[in-house]
């Protein structure tokens, strides 16, 4: 088996897509994964990145506030119940976060940590600025594979030596054998010490997958 760790905001659509991918891929490449926290809000100094346009401003903002505070809980959850528990929440928060309609900030909290089976108390977490500190550690695992202030998602591939890359981006994600290819193509890149950057221009908004 080869751990993953993904490093993600769970406000970004891009991270999520790119999360349900993954999942995909594991059972076909031995992997176990770990979500990651990594805080836009704490990267963006409690803004937004200077490109985001002025119309998405405050949305963004929002979001990303809400996605700390869920980062909080997650922290507060591997504390308690291990990796397995943020599994649960990560993918609870999918279900709620990325659809047209979601009920209010503490709503939607409360919601994942009960469909997830956690107890009520972990929301407490939210609001509290200690778990701030093994967020930021994680962030700066990921700025040391990634780069300064890299994008969610980051990827470390937990291998010898260890690899890692910022991304992928994409939308849509492949699935079945186009999926497994990307994985490969992916690792064989991060493997190699002279790569550093491959990209093109978006030309898709995302579209988070919405789970039943």
């Amino acid at each position: 088996m080869t751990s993953v760790s993904v490093y993600v905001d769970p406000s970004c659509p891009w991270a999520w897509i790119t999360s349900r991918w993954v999942k995909e891929v594991a059972p076909h490449r031995d992997l176990t994964m770990t979500w990651r926290s990594y805080c836009l809000e704490i990267r963006d100094d409690y803004g937004v990145a200077p490109t985001m346009p002025e119309e998405h401003r405050e949305r963004a903002i929002a979001a990303h506030a809400v996605a700390h505070r869920m980062l909080r809980i997650f922290e507060a959850a591997r504390t308690r119940a291990g990796d397995i528990a943020v599994d649960a929440l990560y993918t609870e928060w999918g279900r709620r976060f990325f659809v047209r309609e979601r009920p209010t900030d503490d709503q939607l909290l409360a919601d994942c940590l009960a469909a997830s089976g956690l107890p009520a108390d972990l929301f407490d977490a939210a609001d509290d600025d200690k778990w701030d500190e093994p967020i930021i550690e994680s962030m700066q695992v990921a700025y040391a594979f990634g780069g300064p202030k890299t994008q969610t998602p980051t990827i470390v591939i937990e291998s010898d030596p260890p690899s890692g890359f910022k991304g992928p981006v994409m939308a849509p994600a492949p699935t079945g054998a186009a999926a497994l290819r990307m994985w490969d193509a992916l690792r064989a890149l991060s493997e190699e010490p002279g790569f550093f950057e491959f990209s093109r221009q978006r030309v898709n908004p995302p579209r988070p997958p919405v789970l039943p």
